[in-house]
C-alpha cells in the first residue's frame, strides 16, 4: 500500500493499518483518539479548500494556495501549544502534501510548498475550526497606493463600508501574533529568571506568570465581523505585514494596507490611542489621523484602515 493511499484512506474514515496487521486484529479499525479526530478535521477544512480552489495551467501544470491560516477556539488554542502544536502544523503539512500531490494526478503541482499556521478566533466553541486561505505572496514589500475617495465619510457606519472591487472575493481573516523583542540590546532585553535547584540538586520548574489580556480587537470587513482578537500588549501593530516587516496583527487582502500601517496602544488603564504609520490613510471618527501622532482612540469607535474596521472592546 503506497503512501497516498494510506493518507487518502486515514482522511477518508477508513483503517491505515497495514495488511497483515488488519489480518492479525481480524480487520478491527483502531479507534480515533479525541486529538486525532481534531487533527482530520483540520486536514478535511484544508484539503476541501486545495480541491475547490486547485489552478490547472496550460502548461500543463497545477498551483494551489499558498497559506492557510487555521482559526482555533481559545479552549482548543490552549490545549494546542508547544511541541504539540509543532507536531500538529508538521502533520498538516505532510498529509496535506501528499494529498495534494494525489489530487493533481498526472499534472505536475507547482507550488512547491505551502505555509499552515495555527490562530485564534474568540468566536469560535470547542472544536470548531475556520480556515482562511491566500494566493498572495506574503514577502511582497511594495503597497499598492491607489487613488482615494476626494473626502472621508463623516460618519461611517459597519453596514455601510463595501468592498472595492480591487480586492479579492474571499480574503483571509486577520490574524493576530504576539509581539516579538528585535535586537533587544543587553540593557533592555528581558531577564532571564535564576536557576533554582532543589535539595538533591535538581533544576526545579520555573513558573512565569501569565499573560494578562488588557482587552479585545474586533476586526471586520465589508460589513461583517472577520474575528474577535485578544491583546495582551500595551502596544501592537496592525498591517499587511511581510517577513522583513512583521506585525503583530494582519490585515491581508488589501494591497492598500502597508506593511505596518499603523499602532494601536493602551496604558492599561482604559486609555487607548492609535498612530497613523502607513503610506495610505487610517481615519477614527471619519477623521483621518496625521502621520505618527498620538491620536486618542475611544472603545467601540471605527478605526478605518483602508477596506478594514477595527474597534476595541474593553475588558470587562
Amino acid at each position: 500500500m503506497g503512501v497516498l493511499e494510506k493518507v487518502r484512506r486515514w482522511i477518508d474514515g477508513e483503517s491505515a493499518e497495514l495488511v497483515l496487521e488488519e489480518a492479525a486484529r481480524n480487520a478491527q479499525v483502531k479507534p480515533r483518539s479525541e486529538a486525532e479526530e481534531f487533527v482530520v478535521a483540520v486536514a478535511r477544512e484544508i484539503e476541501a479548500i486545495i480541491q475547490r480552489e486547485m489552478l490547472p495551467l496550460p502548461q500543463g501544470t497545477t498551483i494551489i494556495p499558498t497559506e492557510y491560516n487555521v482559526f482555533l477556539s481559545e479552549a482548543d488554542d490552549k490545549e494546542w501549544h508547544g511541541i504539540k502544536r509543532r507536531g500538529l502544523e508538521q502533520g498538516l503539512y505532510h498529509i496535506l502534501a501528499e494529498r495534494a500531490r494525489e489530487i493533481a494526478g498526472k499534472k505536475k503541482l507547482e507550488t512547491r510548498s505551502f505555509v499552515i499556521q495555527l490562530r485564534v478566533d474568540g468566536t469560535l466553541e470547542k472544536g470548531k475550526v475556520r480556515v482562511m486561505h491566500s494566493w498572495e505572496d506574503s514577502e511582497s514589500s511594495k503597497t499598492g497606493v491607489l487613488k482615494r475617495p476626494q473626502a472621508l465619510d463623516t460618519n461611517p457606519s459597519l453596514g455601510q463600508i463595501k468592498e472595492r472591487t480591487s480586492q479579492p472575493q474571499q480574503p483571509p481573516a486577520p490574524a493576530y501574533f504576539p509581539p516579538k523583542p528585535v535586537n533587544a540590546s543587553p540593557a533592555t532585553a528581558p531577564k532571564m529568571p535564576p536557576v533554582v535547584r532543589s535539595e538533591e540538586g535538581e533544576v526545579m520548574t520555573s513558573v512565569r506568570p501569565r499573560a494578562t489580556e488588557l482587552y479585545k480587537l474586533e476586526i471586520w470587513r465589508g460589513g461583517v465581523r472577520q474575528s474577535v482578537l485578544p491583546i495582551f500588549s500595551p502596544e501592537v501593530t496592525v498591517g499587511r505585514g511581510s517577513r522583513s516587516r512583521p506585525v503583530d496583527v494582519a490585515l491581508p487582502g488589501d494591497v492598500e494596507v502597508s506593511r505596518q500601517h499603523l499602532k494601536v496602544a493602551t496604558d492599561g488603564q482604559g486609555k487607548f490611542w492609535a498612530i497613523n504609520l502607513g503610506k495610505n490613510p487610517a481615519s477614527i471618527g471619519g477623521f483621518e489621523l496625521p502621520e505618527g501622532q498620538r491620536v486618542p482612540l475611544t472603545p467601540g469607535t471605527n478605526l478605518v484602515v483602508c477596506s478594514y474596521v477595527l474597534r476595541v472592546q474593553p475588558k470587562a
